[in-house]
């Protein structure tokens, strides 16, 4: 889908010689040539496996029928090489047919230029979650003191925080 803010091309005369998809192909041959011995002999062999290499990876690496005619209509596209020309020359004349069909840029050029923000998060409400506090050993359900049960020792309860105790069976027993 186009954005307002995508690179627009000037219409050229010889822009539907090449399909966006043949040019991609081209210049991917182009790019092999240049890393790959750019300085020894076009072999006569070399230029038709390597498009159809290119097609078959911008298919998807698929065996279908699309990689097939892709590679075909490149590889008419191409232009025809001289017996002594080298890889990287021939990878020059390739971007050149390329450029002059009107598919100079690269993928990156025709990014959107107005990055995408995604939408707020919204949180998810807190609940405060209520624990129950069980009596641990040496504890029972009795008083409590700092918001904590207090602790069993002997006849008396006492606070783990602030030392404070209470006589349970004297306050039972009405202080007798």
């Amino acid at each position: 889908m186009a954005h307002s803010t995508d690179l627009k091309r000037e219409a050229s005369p010889q822009q539907g010689a090449l399909s966006l998809e043949t040019a991609r192909v081209l210049d991917a041959v182009a790019a092999h040539f240049t890393k790959v011995r750019p300085t020894a002999v076009l072999d006569p062999y070399a230029l038709p496996v390597a498009i159809g290499a290119e097609a078959y990876a911008l298919c998807g690496r698929s065996i279908g029928g699309r990689s097939a005619a892709l590679a075909s209509a490149a590889l008419t596209a191409a232009p025809k090489p001289g017996d002594t020309i080298t890889r990287g020359e021939y990878a020059l004349h390739l971007r050149h047919t390329v450029a002059e069909s009107g598919h100079e840029w690269s993928d990156d050029d025709n990014a959107p230029v107005i990055p995408r923000i995604p939408a707020p998060r919204v949180p998810a409400p807190r609940v405060p979650a209520k624990v129950p506090q069980q009596p641990h050993r040496g504890q029972s359900s009795g008083p409590s003191c700092c918001g904590r049960p207090m602790r069993r020792d002997g006849r008396q309860f006492v606070c783990g925080r602030c030392r404070a105790w209470t006589d349970r069976t004297a306050a039972m027993t009405g202080g007798a």
